[in-house]
């Protein structure tokens, strides 16, 4: 081992590995003597040394004297990386290096107490709520506003009244700062406590932001008007809080509140709702049009209709032309005369989902449409609004050159089976006695929703081994008892994927007898058929099933292992507990990692009984997702077993993970 004055002088080397091998060396010494090298690497100019240094510095039980060394070097402001380094470990430290933190809160350099203020926020102790409270009257605006931004982050309703107080203040900055950390902490508010401050129009956005964190019922009449702003940026933020308002609010008051939206349909300010719609910002979009559907106002019908184009927003849209009804499906047949074929095809798929059967004429107009995307929203539409008299010209789409056409077809006469059942039939009839397997498959689709179990069952003996999967599918999700046999002989099926959709379905069905057919597919050659056989006895449930999937457990491995451990989790009971937990003694990793996570739920009384084995478990995934489990399951009460465990840790991964879980709920006792 080098000594301390071999090592200093490496750390000034050229060469970054000969300085991080000399951090290394200094953590072999006590930390007392150490520690001011330690301090010196953590400001190397690179971030290896400075990353090492930090690591070692932890790993060595920082003393009252190194953490205090570690708040002096907050200071150092000619050297930034020596000072995120700093930030870095006292942050890790946690609750550690709280009471030291607190004592420089006073500290007479106003970039340390900052520091001191975030680092407090970072680690999130509620211990420090008090001290943090009294750098509020700082003198020091920026640590004034930390102190209020970090009393939001640490989210403690202690900290309510200290900042409603100082929004007496007259900084605009500082109070800003306070009614974001109100809306983070989310206490609910009296309205009359921020109604005031909405007479300074710097302050209108933040109050409105806040109201719509923490604001009641009482909040609404002042939103509803801070949606008609003459700020654009007020008027977004205030629809972004009504809307979030209303999600809170009971169905009592959120109907109150969509009430007194609706009131607003006709009057000018309208307009001014839809001309923000074009809001470069995701959420505010998403906000002005759930409002405008709340309205129901048929001014918004086209923007609305723009934003069908967007997935994310669609659904609200749709919406809000649920809410306009006849008027606003008069705007779109207006708009489908002159709309390119895109736009139609959006109006069309916006008739079907509305079931506006008045469309009829354009749909059966844009089935004959030259372009697949035309046709596709067309037959779709009219399968959705019943359109029985069309079955005919649907059926001829089957023959499309699209199979996005022919699908949209087939989903159509699905749907269309409970008023055109005997179009159907036919149509059914032609695709199953077809040469073509695709058309075979569609059949089987129709019959499914004829519930015509006697011809699925014939398809579940065809020549092609995707029909007979799809029949299978289909004639188990008839749930028949009637249809068990059928679902049982394709057991054998030289296919394995139609021997997966066999035991899959034999789950759906109900009834006992199901189980024997199921247990002979345990021994089944594809791991794939008894993972589906495992997970449908899992379903049945009963003694026999358990016994069966127990017995399994003794030969399975890999993913059917899993399957097994996966399945018992569902069925629950001591019994099915403890089978899981033999998973632990398995040599596959991923199986142990499994059974912990399954285990997990369930509480932590296994932790004590397993922790010595998972901790030295020769796998480091293993070590890591156990300690992640035991620190989430006992919290404090994890520490000693952490400290522990990173004594004889070797695997730098592992470690540091360790560390984060002591730097997480280290000294919580206290």
């Amino acid at each position: 081992m080098d000594d301390l004055t071999t090592l200093r002088e490496k750390l000034t080397a050229l060469d970054e590995e000969e300085r991080r091998m000399a951090v290394i060396g200094l953590a072999c010494h006590p930390i007392a003597t150490a520690r001011e090298g330690l301090f010196v690497a953590m400001g190397d100019g690179s971030w290896r040394v400075r990353k090492e240094a930090v690591n070692k510095l932890l790993d060595m039980a920082p003393d009252d004297g190194t953490v205090d060394g570690l708040i002096a070097l907050l200071a150092s402001s000619e050297n930034a990386g020596l000072r995120n380094s700093a930030v870095e470990a006292l942050e890790r430290l946690g609750t550690r290096a709280v009471p030291l933190l607190l004592e420089h809160l006073k500290d007479p350099d106003h970039d340390v107490r900052k520091f001191v203020v975030d680092i407090l926020g970072n680690i999130g102790d509620r211990s420090c709520i008090p001290g943090i409270v009294t750098c509020l009257e700082d003198p020091d605006a920026n640590v004034s506003a930390a102190a209020a931004e970090n009393l939001g982050k640490i989210g403690d309703s202690r900290a309510v009244q200290p900042l409603l107080a100082a929004l007496a203040s007259r900084d605009v900055w500082f109070r800003y700062s306070i009614l974001g950390a109100l809306a983070r902490i989310g206490e609910p508010l009296s309205v009359a406590v921020l109604a005031p401050l909405t007479a300074d129009n710097l302050l209108r956005r933040p109050v409105f932001e806040c109201m719509g964190a923490v604001g009641g019922r009482e909040a609404v009449p002042l939103l509803v008007d801070g949606i008609f702003d003459r700020i654009r940026a007020v008027r977004e933020t205030a629809a972004s809080a009504l809307i979030k308002l209303r999600e809170r609010l009971s169905v009592e008051d959120a109907g109150e509140l969509d009430a007194r939206l609706v009131g607003l349909r006709g009057t000018p300010g309208i307009d001014v709702l839809v001309a923000n719609l074009d809001s470069p910002d995701q959420s505010v979009r998403e906000s002005l049009v759930g409002l405008l559907a709340i309205i129901g106002d048929e001014r918004a019908a086209l923007p609305l209709l723009q934003g069908c184009r967007d997935e994310r927003i669609r659904r609200l849209c749709l919406k809000g032309f649920r809410a306009m009804g006849e008027r606003g499906m008069a705007v779109l047949r207006t708009a489908f005369a002159s709309g390119d074929d895109d736009e139609k095809a959006i109006i069309m798929h916006l008739w079907g989902e509305m079931g506006f059967a008045p469309a009829a004429p354009q749909l059966r107009e844009g089935m004959r449409s030259d372009r697949a995307v035309m046709r596709r929203a067309a037959v779709v539409a009219a399968g959705k609004i019943g359109l029985a008299e069309a079955a005919g010209e649907i059926g001829e789409l089957l023959d499309n050159a699209d199979p996005e056409v022919r699908d949209g077809a087939v989903a159509a006469l699905v749907r269309l089976a409970a008023v055109a059942r005997e179009s159907v039939e036919a149509v059914a009839q032609t695709l199953g006695t077809s040469g073509d397997a695709d058309r075979r498959r569609d059949a089987t689709r129709l019959y499914a929703a004829l519930s015509d179990a006697e011809r699925l069952a014939l398809l579940v003996k065809d020549e092609n081994p995707v029909v007979r999967r799809s029949a299978l599918t289909a004639l188990a999700g008839l749930r028949l008892p009637a249809t068990l046999g059928s679902i049982a002989m394709a057991l054998v099926d030289e296919d394995p994927d139609v021997r997966i959709a066999a035991a899959t379905g034999l789950g759906e069905v109900d009834g006992a007898a199901a189980v024997d057919p199921l247990i002979l597919s345990l021994n089944d050659d594809d791991p794939w058929v008894r993972c589906a056989a495992v997970r449908s006895l899992g379903r049945i449930g009963g003694e026999r099933s358990l016994d069966a999937i127990e017995g399994l457990f003794s030969q399975a491995e890999g993913v059917v292992l899993i399957t097994v451990l996966e399945t018992l989790a569902g069925m629950s009971g001591e019994r099915a507990m403890a089978v899981v937990k033999r998973g632990l003694e398995n040599p596959d990793e991923e199986v142990v990692k499994t059974a912990i996570a399954i285990l997990s739920r369930v509480g932590e009384s296994w932790v004590d009984e397993c922790r010595e084995r998972l901790i030295s478990h020769p796998h480091w995934d293993v070590r890591c997702t156990f300690i992640r489990t035991m620190a989430h399951l006992l919290g404090g009460e994890a520490v000693p077993h952490l400290k522990r465990a990173l004594a004889s840790e070797e695997d730098e991964l592992v470690r540091r993970e360790i560390r984060d879980m002591l730097g997480r709920y280290q000294y919580v006792q206290s």
